[in-house]
């Protein structure tokens, strides 16, 4: 079995299960980054599903070389054997939860997940798993009700009693995300914002107004901001910006100058280039390119 890191800090707890006698549940973890950190590498868990809740904030990972950007409220879930981690991106300011789960094991015989017999603990890894087509949906404020609940009776000193409450609540939170996580497979983003964040990325060299979107899509300015904000959690603005950073780290990578790359991306100037790619990244471009 891999090692995880269990390793806690001022502004990262996490839980290692594993010593009150959790086979399936390795570790729950939670971070409160009050300032932008480093990337988080790449890295696989063979056998295990992470699932994450992100509380506040917003975060970009990337799965299997594709990228998502998750928002306060949404889940997000790893499955077995799948590289990830934040790419280029910082772990950014925010408050998120993740809880790994071991879903097989050596020899033929998996597992029992949870006190379930063999059975229920295949009937309720399978609807886990094919949740991998709908791997990213909204939460809800029950996730982090259960979660806070398990890190509050973890320090409590009967561990026998403890481990039943644990029990009771790690199930409530997986059966609860699974039900979520069937009911928002079909609350997809609207075609027309689809088109929209198509279009903001292939024209991301250009110099992007708001109200000339909005008006390409026969959309008032301020029903576009509610609309783009509603299904994507960010703002317009917010989202176009974060795009051409995304444009800038491959065109810094090939050598280009600084100035060149803010102006090639429509930024009125390399001072202010400067400063969105340090807000976004926690670095700035120089220091990305050295």
């Amino acid at each position: 079995m891999e090692k995880l890191d269990i390793t806690s800090t001022n502004e990262r707890k996490i839980l290692d299960l594993g010593k009150l006698g959790f086979k399936c549940v390795k570790v729950l973890g939670k971070y409160n980054y009050q300032k932008i950190r480093k990337s988080l590498e790449k890295h696989t868990h063979e056998g295990m599903l992470e699932i994450c809740y992100l509380d506040k904030g917003t975060q970009y990972y990337q799965i299997q070389g594709k990228d998502y950007h998750i928002k306060g409220g949404d889940v997000l879930l790893t499955f077995p054997g799948e590289e990830h981690g934040t790419s280029d991106f910082p772990e950014e300011k925010g408050k998120l939860y993740w809880l790994i789960l071991v879903l097989s094991g050596p020899g033929k015989k998996k597992p029992r997940l949870l006190n379930l017999t063999h059975r229920e603990t295949g009937k309720l890894t399978s609807r886990l798993l094919l949740l991998q087509s709908n791997r990213m949906f909204h939460g809800s404020s029950r996730l982090k009700h259960d979660l806070n609940k398990i890190f509050e009776v973890f320090n409590e000193s009967d561990t026998t009693f403890k481990k039943i409450q644990i029990t009771n609540l790690l199930l409530g939170f997986l059966l609860h995300v699974v039900e979520l996580g069937e009911q928002s497979a079909d609350s997809m983003v609207s075609e027309s914002i689809e088109q929209i964040c198509r279009y903001i990325h292939n024209n991301i060299h250009e110099e992007l107004r708001l109200a000339d979107i909005a008006a390409k899509w026969h959309l008032s300015l301020s029903h576009f901001k509610h609309k783009f904000k509603q299904e994507t959690g960010f703002t317009p603005g917010d989202y176009i910006l974060r795009e051409k950073i995304v444009a800038a780290k491959e065109i810094l990578l090939e050598g280009r100058p600084v100035h060149d790359v803010a102006y090639g991306l429509a930024f009125s100037s390399p001072s202010y280039f400067s400063t969105v790619f340090k807000r976004y990244t926690g670095l700035t471009p120089s220091e990305f390119n050295s």
